[in-house]
């Protein structure tokens, strides 16, 4: 039986949640997904199963988790491009903000691809985010250029530029050196 002077007192330990992913992506990998369990995140981050459970309730919340914020960056750029701009112009310049992820993050955005590269059945994930966004596109377009969201251009369109940029990351997180933003860029310039 522990005494009281064995209990931590003071305020209990801060847990960030973009370390934990780091080191469960890292651990992804290194030695694949389905090789590695909840059990074997939690040890490496040194947090008990039942955190790591409170802030992640799946090993796929542990891949998804910080892709949001792209789909915040690029919707928040389109909502301030000037509407002068073709929708091609707005659009480019939002995908080149939203990939544009922060120094902190960039290795934990490199790993997340390369584990979603490697386990096609993680895609399935993201679909709710990449079919929110992609309407975010569809949306814009017809706005943009008079048309209705509904169109086969409208459509084709925003699906193309969605697929490009989604190649062009994961080409990034397996094969480029430089920044997101810069491999975005370069890859949507082959549209033009």
């Amino acid at each position: 039986m522990s005494s009281t002077s064995d209990r931590q007192t003071g305020r209990p330990r801060t847990i960030d949640p973009a370390a934990v992913s780091l080191v469960a992506l890292r651990m992804f990998d290194e030695r694949g997904f389905d090789a590695v369990s909840m059990d074997d995140v939690a040890t490496a981050a040194g947090i008990s199963r039942r955190s790591l459970f409170r802030l992640f309730p799946s090993k796929a919340a542990l891949v998804w988790g910080g892709l949001d914020e792209f789909a915040v960056r690029f919707t928040d750029e389109l909502r301030v491009r000037p509407a002068s701009e073709s929708a091609w112009v707005a659009l480019r310049a939002a995908y080149r903000v939203g990939a544009t992820f922060p120094d902190g993050t960039v290795e934990v955005t490199r790993h997340r691809l390369r584990v979603i590269r490697a386990n096609p059945s993680l895609e399935r994930g993201g679909e709710a985010a990449s079919n929110a966004l992609t309407g975010v596109i569809e949306r814009f377009v017809a706005e943009r250029d008079g048309g209705r969201v509904d169109d086969l251009t409208t459509t084709v369109r925003a699906h193309a530029l969605a697929a490009a940029v989604s190649a062009a990351l994961t080409w990034w997180a397996l094969h480029g050196d430089g920044r997101p933003e810069d491999v975005v860029d370069e890859a949507l310039g082959l549209f033009h």
